[in-house]
């Protein structure tokens, strides 16, 4: 695994003050799979945080197969991403998606929350 590519503790939300604060004042794109919010950072790269729920994905087995596939396509975004935080959110489709599906929802949802976040915002 290439240092780029790696998936150290800095790259995590760990505090659920950050959380709450992506979920007020991120940028928000979602499908029926998952919602992510993003929202920009001072520590110079991305931060990835998840919710994924009994409620929406079932049981432990399918839950951490969920995050994992999270943090797989999180690790190989992460160079491209400017310094934002994202929050990952299951929705109940994600409980009988295929793998395929999951990725692609994610590469897009993640690509979408970026653009948003980056893009700043018109007064109304």
């Amino acid at each position: 695994m290439t240092r780029t590519h790696s998936f150290r503790p800095n790259h995590r939300l760990h505090s659920g003050a950050d959380f709450d604060r992506v979920y007020r004042q991120g940028r928000r794109a979602g499908d029926n799979l998952f919602a992510v919010n993003a929202l920009a950072n001072v520590s110079g790269h991305a931060r990835l945080g998840m919710s994924v729920s009994y409620r929406s994905v079932g049981k432990a087995v399918r839950r951490n197969y969920i995050r994992r596939l999270i943090r797989e396509v999180f690790r190989h975004a992460q160079p491209e991403l400017p310094a934002l935080d994202y929050v990952v959110t299951s929705r109940p489709g994600a409980r009988e998606a295929s793998e395929p599906d999951i990725v692609r929802s994610l590469e897009r949802l993640i690509g979408d929350a970026t653009r948003r976040s980056v893009t700043p915002r018109t007064p109304t």
